[in-house]
Protein backbone atom coordinates (compact mmCIF):
# COMPACT_ATOMS: atom_id res chain seq x y z
CA UNK A 1 0.00 0.00 0.00
CA UNK A 2 1.26 3.32 -0.30
CA UNK A 3 1.04 6.07 1.48
CA UNK A 4 -1.75 8.05 2.53
CA UNK A 5 -2.46 10.89 0.30
CA UNK A 6 0.74 9.65 -2.24
CA UNK A 7 0.68 7.97 -4.94
CA UNK A 8 3.54 6.99 -7.58
CA UNK A 9 2.45 8.94 -10.02
CA UNK A 10 3.40 12.68 -10.67
CA UNK A 11 1.80 15.15 -8.75
CA UNK A 12 1.25 17.49 -11.61
CA UNK A 13 -0.36 15.57 -13.90
CA UNK A 14 -2.28 17.07 -17.30
CA UNK A 15 -1.00 19.17 -20.35
CA UNK A 16 -2.48 22.59 -20.58
CA UNK A 17 -2.40 22.19 -24.15
CA UNK A 18 -4.86 19.26 -24.34
CA UNK A 19 -6.84 21.02 -22.35
CA UNK A 20 -6.68 18.23 -19.58
CA UNK A 21 -5.23 21.39 -17.02
CA UNK A 22 -2.53 21.26 -14.25
CA UNK A 23 -2.63 19.85 -10.81
CA UNK A 24 -0.97 20.91 -7.90
CA UNK A 25 -1.07 18.01 -5.25
CA UNK A 26 -0.73 20.06 -1.50
CA UNK A 27 -0.37 18.06 1.70
CA UNK A 28 -1.93 19.22 4.69
CA UNK A 29 -1.85 18.42 8.67
CA UNK A 30 -4.58 20.93 9.35
CA UNK A 31 -7.91 19.64 11.22
CA UNK A 32 -10.91 21.06 13.16
CA UNK A 33 -11.45 24.69 12.56
CA UNK A 34 -7.61 25.36 10.97
CA UNK A 35 -9.04 22.58 8.67
CA UNK A 36 -12.42 23.58 7.22
CA UNK A 37 -10.72 27.00 6.48
CA UNK A 38 -7.85 25.80 4.55
CA UNK A 39 -10.65 23.42 2.43
CA UNK A 40 -12.78 26.32 2.32
CA UNK A 41 -9.65 28.15 0.79
CA UNK A 42 -8.57 25.40 -1.89
CA UNK A 43 -12.41 25.14 -2.62
CA UNK A 44 -12.51 28.70 -3.85
CA UNK A 45 -9.17 28.30 -6.04
CA UNK A 46 -11.01 25.44 -7.62
CA UNK A 47 -14.21 27.24 -8.68
CA UNK A 48 -12.50 30.62 -9.87
CA UNK A 49 -9.11 29.63 -11.19
CA UNK A 50 -7.24 32.42 -11.01
CA UNK A 51 -4.27 30.98 -12.39
CA UNK A 52 -6.20 29.97 -15.35
CA UNK A 53 -6.78 25.78 -15.88
CA UNK A 54 -5.00 24.89 -13.11
CA UNK A 55 -6.52 23.10 -9.87
CA UNK A 56 -5.05 21.96 -6.19
CA UNK A 57 -5.61 18.46 -4.89
CA UNK A 58 -5.37 18.95 -1.18
CA UNK A 59 -4.17 15.85 1.16
CA UNK A 60 -5.03 15.84 4.51
CA UNK A 61 -3.04 13.87 6.41
CA UNK A 62 -3.08 13.03 10.59
CA UNK A 63 -0.91 15.30 12.51
CA UNK A 64 0.55 12.21 14.20
CA UNK A 65 1.37 10.37 11.01
CA UNK A 66 1.97 13.69 9.09
CA UNK A 67 6.40 14.11 9.60
CA UNK A 68 6.85 10.65 9.43
CA UNK A 69 4.99 10.71 6.02
CA UNK A 70 6.35 13.58 4.23
CA UNK A 71 10.37 12.39 5.25
CA UNK A 72 9.28 8.81 3.96
CA UNK A 73 7.38 10.50 0.60
CA UNK A 74 10.27 13.29 0.17
CA UNK A 75 13.12 10.16 0.23
CA UNK A 76 11.42 8.01 -2.12
CA UNK A 77 10.87 11.24 -4.60
CA UNK A 78 6.88 10.83 -4.13
CA UNK A 79 5.97 13.60 -2.16
CA UNK A 80 3.81 16.74 -2.89
CA UNK A 81 4.37 19.57 -4.50
CA UNK A 82 4.15 22.28 -2.03
CA UNK A 83 3.24 20.90 1.71
CA UNK A 84 2.60 22.61 5.12
CA UNK A 85 5.64 22.54 7.19
CA UNK A 86 6.07 24.63 10.70
CA UNK A 87 9.48 26.72 10.43
CA UNK A 88 10.61 25.40 13.59
CA UNK A 89 11.14 21.68 11.70
CA UNK A 90 12.21 23.06 8.15
CA UNK A 91 16.28 22.55 9.55
CA UNK A 92 15.09 18.84 9.25
CA UNK A 93 14.13 18.90 5.90
CA UNK A 94 15.90 21.44 4.08
CA UNK A 95 18.09 19.20 2.14
CA UNK A 96 14.66 18.10 0.93
CA UNK A 97 13.57 21.27 -0.26
CA UNK A 98 13.99 23.04 -3.38
CA UNK A 99 14.51 26.96 -2.59
CA UNK A 100 12.32 29.22 -3.89
CA UNK A 101 14.82 31.79 -4.93
CA UNK A 102 15.08 31.10 -8.75
CA UNK A 103 10.85 30.87 -9.22
CA UNK A 104 10.29 35.01 -7.64
CA UNK A 105 12.02 38.06 -8.35
CA UNK A 106 13.31 40.50 -5.86
CA UNK A 107 9.10 42.08 -5.15
CA UNK A 108 8.31 39.12 -3.59
CA UNK A 109 9.71 39.64 0.01
CA UNK A 110 7.67 42.76 0.14
CA UNK A 111 4.73 40.72 -0.19
CA UNK A 112 5.27 39.14 3.69
CA UNK A 113 6.19 40.86 6.54
CA UNK A 114 9.36 40.73 6.77
CA UNK A 115 10.33 39.42 10.31
CA UNK A 116 8.33 36.73 8.90
CA UNK A 117 9.87 36.37 5.11
CA UNK A 118 13.46 36.41 6.96
CA UNK A 119 12.63 33.73 9.59
CA UNK A 120 12.59 31.03 6.34
CA UNK A 121 15.95 31.96 5.11
CA UNK A 122 18.32 29.43 5.30
CA UNK A 123 22.23 30.45 4.50
CA UNK A 124 20.79 32.61 1.49
CA UNK A 125 18.05 30.43 0.73
CA UNK A 126 13.94 30.86 0.97
CA UNK A 127 12.77 27.93 1.70
CA UNK A 128 9.30 28.39 2.42
CA UNK A 129 6.80 31.60 2.22
CA UNK A 130 4.77 32.21 5.34
CA UNK A 131 1.40 31.69 5.50
CA UNK A 132 1.45 32.86 9.25
CA UNK A 133 2.33 33.50 12.83
CA UNK A 134 0.42 31.80 15.79
CA UNK A 135 1.46 33.02 18.59
CA UNK A 136 0.48 32.75 22.19
CA UNK A 137 -1.56 35.16 23.91
CA UNK A 138 -3.48 35.29 28.03
CA UNK A 139 -7.11 34.75 27.12
CA UNK A 140 -9.34 35.95 30.08
CA UNK A 141 -12.91 35.29 30.86
CA UNK A 142 -14.60 38.72 31.62
CA UNK A 143 -17.66 37.04 33.59
CA UNK A 144 -14.71 35.82 36.29
CA UNK A 145 -12.99 39.33 36.17
CA UNK A 146 -16.71 40.78 36.67
CA UNK A 147 -17.47 38.71 39.33
CA UNK A 148 -14.20 38.85 41.29
CA UNK A 149 -14.53 42.11 41.42
CA UNK A 150 -12.18 43.21 38.57
CA UNK A 151 -11.79 45.74 35.84
CA UNK A 152 -12.10 43.17 32.74
CA UNK A 153 -10.87 46.38 30.56
CA UNK A 154 -7.49 46.43 32.50
CA UNK A 155 -6.19 42.81 32.24
CA UNK A 156 -2.81 42.81 33.72
CA UNK A 157 0.29 44.17 32.20
CA UNK A 158 3.51 42.35 34.30
CA UNK A 159 3.69 39.85 37.40
CA UNK A 160 2.89 42.10 40.10
CA UNK A 161 -0.95 43.39 38.56
CA UNK A 162 -0.97 39.39 37.19
CA UNK A 163 -0.59 37.55 40.40
CA UNK A 164 -3.08 40.16 42.05
CA UNK A 165 -5.59 39.43 39.58
CA UNK A 166 -5.14 35.87 39.97
CA UNK A 167 -5.07 36.14 43.88
CA UNK A 168 -8.00 37.89 43.48
CA UNK A 169 -10.02 34.71 41.53
CA UNK A 170 -9.13 32.53 43.49
CA UNK A 171 -10.33 34.50 47.04
CA UNK A 172 -13.61 35.75 45.73
CA UNK A 173 -14.73 33.46 43.04
CA UNK A 174 -15.10 29.79 43.02
CA UNK A 175 -12.96 29.71 39.72
CA UNK A 176 -9.26 28.15 39.51
CA UNK A 177 -7.29 31.84 38.19
CA UNK A 178 -5.12 30.83 35.52
CA UNK A 179 -3.37 27.85 33.28
CA UNK A 180 -0.68 28.08 31.28
CA UNK A 181 -1.96 25.51 28.97
CA UNK A 182 -5.27 24.79 27.26
CA UNK A 183 -4.29 21.05 26.32
CA UNK A 184 -2.19 20.66 29.33
CA UNK A 185 0.14 19.04 26.78
CA UNK A 186 4.28 19.53 26.86
CA UNK A 187 4.42 21.30 23.84
CA UNK A 188 2.31 23.98 25.03
CA UNK A 189 4.16 24.45 28.35
CA UNK A 190 7.08 24.90 26.68
CA UNK A 191 5.65 27.72 24.66
CA UNK A 192 4.60 29.42 27.68
CA UNK A 193 7.79 28.14 29.01
CA UNK A 194 9.74 29.86 26.36
CA UNK A 195 7.39 33.26 26.33
CA UNK A 196 8.44 33.76 30.16
CA UNK A 197 12.16 32.27 30.09
CA UNK A 198 12.96 35.00 27.18
CA UNK A 199 11.04 37.86 29.11
CA UNK A 200 13.51 37.39 32.06
CA UNK A 201 16.37 37.49 29.28
CA UNK A 202 16.50 33.77 29.36
CA UNK A 203 16.66 31.47 26.12
CA UNK A 204 16.11 27.58 25.46
CA UNK A 205 19.81 27.29 23.82
CA UNK A 206 22.74 28.84 22.65
CA UNK A 207 22.94 30.72 19.34
CA UNK A 208 24.11 28.04 17.67
CA UNK A 209 21.66 25.30 19.46
CA UNK A 210 24.98 23.35 21.14
CA UNK A 211 24.63 23.90 24.63
CA UNK A 212 21.01 23.64 26.79
CA UNK A 213 20.50 27.00 28.46
CA UNK A 214 17.34 26.99 30.10
CA UNK A 215 18.39 25.10 33.02
CA UNK A 216 19.45 28.04 34.88
CA UNK A 217 18.13 30.87 37.56
CA UNK A 218 15.79 32.42 35.02
CA UNK A 219 14.49 28.94 33.81
CA UNK A 220 14.17 28.10 37.54
CA UNK A 221 12.39 30.58 38.07
CA UNK A 222 9.79 30.11 35.25
CA UNK A 223 9.49 26.34 36.48
CA UNK A 224 8.99 27.15 40.25
CA UNK A 225 5.94 29.19 39.05
CA UNK A 226 4.65 26.16 37.27
CA UNK A 227 4.62 24.58 40.94
CA UNK A 228 3.51 27.44 42.50
CA UNK A 229 0.47 27.84 40.37
CA UNK A 230 -0.80 24.60 41.15
CA UNK A 231 0.78 24.64 45.24
CA UNK A 232 1.91 27.49 46.93
CA UNK A 233 -0.43 30.29 45.29
CA UNK A 234 -3.15 27.55 44.88
CA UNK A 235 -4.48 29.09 41.20
CA UNK A 236 -5.05 25.87 39.40
CA UNK A 237 -5.15 22.06 40.30
CA UNK A 238 -2.04 19.72 39.78
CA UNK A 239 -3.65 17.49 37.83
CA UNK A 240 -2.26 17.38 34.08
CA UNK A 241 -5.45 15.58 32.68
CA UNK A 242 -5.93 16.60 28.68
CA UNK A 243 -7.43 19.70 28.05
CA UNK A 244 -8.71 19.70 31.48
CA UNK A 245 -8.16 23.53 31.82
CA UNK A 246 -9.85 23.95 28.48
CA UNK A 247 -13.36 22.80 29.65
CA UNK A 248 -12.65 24.66 32.53
CA UNK A 249 -12.21 28.04 30.86
CA UNK A 250 -14.52 27.67 28.86
CA UNK A 251 -17.55 26.57 31.25
CA UNK A 252 -16.14 29.78 33.34
CA UNK A 253 -14.33 27.73 35.78
CA UNK A 254 -11.22 29.41 35.12
CA UNK A 255 -9.87 33.14 34.64
CA UNK A 256 -6.56 33.49 32.45
CA UNK A 257 -5.78 30.83 30.16
CA UNK A 258 -2.71 30.76 27.45
CA UNK A 259 -3.16 29.59 24.38
CA UNK A 260 -2.51 30.50 20.42
CA UNK A 261 -4.10 32.35 17.82
CA UNK A 262 -6.08 30.07 16.89
CA UNK A 263 -7.90 29.95 20.27
CA UNK A 264 -9.86 33.08 19.46
CA UNK A 265 -11.56 31.30 16.68
CA UNK A 266 -12.84 28.45 18.63
CA UNK A 267 -14.36 31.37 21.53
CA UNK A 268 -15.88 33.19 19.20
CA UNK A 269 -18.17 30.15 18.22
CA UNK A 270 -19.29 29.48 21.82
CA UNK A 271 -22.68 31.56 22.49
CA UNK A 272 -22.63 33.44 25.74
CA UNK A 273 -18.89 33.09 26.10
CA UNK A 274 -17.69 37.00 27.13
CA UNK A 275 -14.15 36.70 26.65
CA UNK A 276 -10.95 39.05 25.57
CA UNK A 277 -7.02 38.63 25.13
CA UNK A 278 -4.37 40.08 26.36
CA UNK A 279 -0.16 40.10 25.80
CA UNK A 280 1.05 37.69 27.89
CA UNK A 281 4.40 39.85 29.02
CA UNK A 282 3.96 39.21 33.18
CA UNK A 283 6.54 36.66 34.06
CA UNK A 284 8.06 37.93 37.05
CA UNK A 285 11.49 39.39 36.91
CA UNK A 286 10.42 40.34 33.30
CA UNK A 287 12.69 42.87 31.35
CA UNK A 288 11.92 42.13 28.10
CA UNK A 289 8.16 41.96 26.18
CA UNK A 290 8.69 38.35 24.82
CA UNK A 291 5.64 35.77 23.33
CA UNK A 292 6.55 32.77 21.84
CA UNK A 293 5.82 32.14 17.92
CA UNK A 294 5.45 29.30 15.44
CA UNK A 295 4.48 29.53 11.88
CA UNK A 296 2.98 27.89 9.49
CA UNK A 297 4.52 27.74 5.83
CA UNK A 298 4.64 26.57 2.76
CA UNK A 299 7.59 24.55 1.01
CA UNK A 300 8.26 23.03 -2.33
CA UNK A 301 9.78 19.34 -1.91
CA UNK A 302 12.35 18.26 -4.28
CA UNK A 303 11.26 16.33 -7.15
CA UNK A 304 13.53 14.70 -10.25
CA UNK A 305 10.04 14.07 -12.06
CA UNK A 306 9.01 17.73 -11.82
CA UNK A 307 9.94 20.36 -14.82
CA UNK A 308 10.57 24.09 -13.92
CA UNK A 309 7.18 24.99 -15.80
CA UNK A 310 5.81 22.55 -13.34
CA UNK A 311 7.23 24.19 -10.55
CA UNK A 312 6.38 27.93 -11.26
CA UNK A 313 2.88 26.49 -11.30
CA UNK A 314 3.77 25.57 -7.75
CA UNK A 315 5.05 28.08 -6.47
CA UNK A 316 2.53 30.20 -7.85
CA UNK A 317 0.00 28.78 -6.14
CA UNK A 318 1.67 28.58 -3.16
CA UNK A 319 2.02 32.41 -3.84
CA UNK A 320 -1.93 32.80 -3.92
CA UNK A 321 -2.75 30.12 -0.87
CA UNK A 322 -0.70 32.70 1.35
CA UNK A 323 -0.79 35.61 0.33
CA UNK A 324 -4.80 35.78 -1.22
CA UNK A 325 -6.65 34.55 1.56
CA UNK A 326 -7.90 36.71 4.79
CA UNK A 327 -10.27 34.39 6.03
CA UNK A 328 -6.93 32.41 7.49
CA UNK A 329 -7.48 34.86 10.15
CA UNK A 330 -10.75 36.17 10.24
CA UNK A 331 -12.00 32.33 10.71
CA UNK A 332 -9.00 30.34 11.43
CA UNK A 333 -7.38 33.23 13.91
CA UNK A 334 -4.01 33.07 12.51
CA UNK A 335 -2.34 36.23 11.69
CA UNK A 336 -1.35 36.08 8.00
CA UNK A 337 1.82 36.74 7.16
CA UNK A 338 1.08 38.78 3.89
CA UNK A 339 1.20 42.61 4.88
CA UNK A 340 -2.07 43.83 2.61
CA UNK A 341 -3.57 40.59 4.45
CA UNK A 342 -2.47 41.88 7.86
CA UNK A 343 -3.97 45.37 6.66
CA UNK A 344 -7.14 44.45 4.64
CA UNK A 345 -10.69 45.44 5.76
CA UNK A 346 -11.96 42.23 6.01
CA UNK A 347 -9.43 41.46 9.06
CA UNK A 348 -9.29 44.86 10.63
CA UNK A 349 -12.92 44.89 10.38
CA UNK A 350 -13.56 41.32 11.66
CA UNK A 351 -15.03 40.59 15.30
CA UNK A 352 -11.24 39.08 16.20
CA UNK A 353 -9.26 41.85 14.99
CA UNK A 354 -9.92 44.05 18.61
CA UNK A 355 -9.52 41.02 20.61
CA UNK A 356 -6.85 38.98 19.62
CA UNK A 357 -5.41 39.89 16.16
CA UNK A 358 -4.84 43.48 16.66
CA UNK A 359 -2.39 42.51 19.70
CA UNK A 360 -0.70 40.18 18.00
CA UNK A 361 -0.01 42.58 14.65
CA UNK A 362 1.25 44.92 17.09
CA UNK A 363 3.32 42.21 18.79
CA UNK A 364 4.84 41.33 15.29
CA UNK A 365 5.45 45.32 14.36
CA UNK A 366 7.16 45.09 17.41
CA UNK A 367 9.54 42.05 16.85
CA UNK A 368 8.21 40.47 20.05
CA UNK A 369 8.23 36.95 18.93
CA UNK A 370 10.29 34.33 19.96
CA UNK A 371 10.02 31.57 17.39
CA UNK A 372 10.25 27.93 18.60
CA UNK A 373 14.00 27.54 17.55
CA UNK A 374 14.72 25.67 14.24
CA UNK A 375 16.58 22.43 15.88
CA UNK A 376 18.29 19.77 14.22
CA UNK A 377 16.06 17.23 16.19
CA UNK A 378 12.75 17.43 16.62
CA UNK A 379 11.64 20.06 18.91
CA UNK A 380 8.06 19.42 18.80
CA UNK A 381 8.42 16.13 20.21
CA UNK A 382 6.08 16.39 23.05
CA UNK A 383 8.00 13.72 25.14
CA UNK A 384 11.34 15.41 24.91
CA UNK A 385 9.40 18.08 27.22
CA UNK A 386 7.30 16.08 29.51
CA UNK A 387 9.70 17.53 32.54
CA UNK A 388 7.43 20.85 32.20
CA UNK A 389 4.49 18.56 32.76
CA UNK A 390 5.95 16.55 36.15
CA UNK A 391 6.56 19.96 37.43
CA UNK A 392 3.42 21.48 36.69
CA UNK A 393 1.45 18.36 38.89
CA UNK A 394 4.04 18.18 41.52
CA UNK A 395 5.31 14.63 40.01
CA UNK A 396 8.94 16.09 40.66
CA UNK A 397 10.24 19.51 41.75
CA UNK A 398 11.38 22.34 39.16
CA UNK A 399 15.10 22.11 40.17
CA UNK A 400 14.83 18.22 39.34
CA UNK A 401 12.44 18.30 36.70
CA UNK A 402 14.66 21.27 34.99
CA UNK A 403 17.93 18.96 35.60
CA UNK A 404 16.25 15.67 34.15
CA UNK A 405 15.17 17.63 31.17
CA UNK A 406 18.12 19.69 30.48
CA UNK A 407 19.87 15.65 30.15
CA UNK A 408 17.61 14.91 27.70
CA UNK A 409 17.67 17.82 25.36
CA UNK A 410 20.89 18.01 25.40
CA UNK A 411 21.31 14.26 24.77
CA UNK A 412 19.45 15.33 21.95
CA UNK A 413 21.53 17.59 20.71
CA UNK A 414 24.72 15.92 21.06
CA UNK A 415 23.43 12.76 18.91
CA UNK A 416 22.47 15.33 15.72
CA UNK A 417 26.16 17.01 16.31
Amino acid sequence: MGLAGCSTRNALVGDIASGSGTTVEFWTLFSGGDGATMQSIVSRFNDEQPLGNVQIDRQRIPWNDYYTKVYTALVADKGPDIAIMHQALISRFRQMLTPYNRYIDDSTASQYVPTLWKRMRFDGNQLALPLDAHPIGAYYNRSVFEEAGLDPDSPPTNFREFKNVCDTIVTETDANAFAPSAAMSPIELLRTFIAFDRQRGGQLFNDDLTEVRFNNPNGLRIAQLYHNSTGKYGWDLPNASASRTDVAFQDGNLGIIVNGTWYAAVLQTLDGMDWNMFKPFVAPGKQQNWTESGSHTIVLPRKQSRDREQTQTAVRVAEWLTQENPIWGTQAGHLPAASKLQNSPALRESPLWSKSLSKFSEMASEDQFAYLPRTPFNVNEASTWDFLLDIYSHSTSPKAGLERGAETVQGLIDDVN
